[in-house]
């Protein structure tokens, strides 16, 4: 596929139009107008999957730890007949594509940071460094599952707004954690430059869901 065929394809009069609705639904929606517009029916972007809401809870320990905790009864169920305790994690969106199945599970990270109208400490937040549960063993296996998609890159897909894109300190942390998977994090500076973010997920992430 031709670089930039999301960008030059996108209706950018109906994504102007959504610039107001906030990072997350512009996201949504100028990606899923983009793939719409080069592959018609193939792609859903959703917000908010479920399909991961219940994976802490219905994960089993050990009997000698259950002896040792509060424990509970995780098959009771409340009057609707749904179980009474769920838990687990709900990502802010999911590409997915209808062809074969794959999907891309991802997270919108907002945080203040440091740069030269602020200092350093405008940069203390911690919500990069809470997109780093993503790293660990179980939740790797758990996404990679669900989206089915190649071991040439990480399963999830971080997208970083707000100053923290262009803080020096941060912008180290977060190369040093993904260092070769690059294509698993992306700085948008600019959100309303909604064609480099369409030209980052083309160039870098589309390729693994064709």
């Amino acid at each position: 596929m031709a670089t930039q065929e999301l960008r030059k394809r996108a209706n950018w009069q109906t994504i102007s139009g959504a610039k107001a609705l906030g990072v997350e639904k512009l996201f949504q929606k100028a990606l899923q107008e983009a793939l719409d517009s080069v592959y018609p029916e193939q792609f859903v972007v959703e917000r908010h999957p479920k399909e991961l809401k219940e994976i802490y809870s219905t994960y089993s320990l050990p009997s000698a730890v259950l002896k040792k905790i509060y424990n509970i009864d995780m098959s009771e169920k409340k009057k609707n007949g749904k179980p009474k305790y769920q838990w687990g994690i709900s990502m802010d969106f999911v590409i997915r594509s209808n062809r074969n199945g794959k999907a891309l599970f991802g997270e919108i990270k907002r945080q203040n940071g440091w740069i030269e109208t602020t200092n350093m400490k405008a940069g203390r937040g911690n919500a990069h460094e809470r997109s780093c549960k993503y790293f660990t063993p179980g939740l790797m296996k758990v996404i990679r599952k669900a989206g089915g998609l190649s071991d040439e890159i990480l399963p999830f897909w971080i997208v970083y707004v707000g100053d923290i894109t262009r803080d020096p300190r941060r912008n180290r942390e977060i190369a040093f954690w993904f260092q070769e998977y690059t294509k698993n994090y992306y700085m948008w500076r600019d959100t309303n430059d909604v064609g480099d973010m369409l030209d980052f997920f083309e160039n870098n992430l589309l390729p693994y869901l064709l």
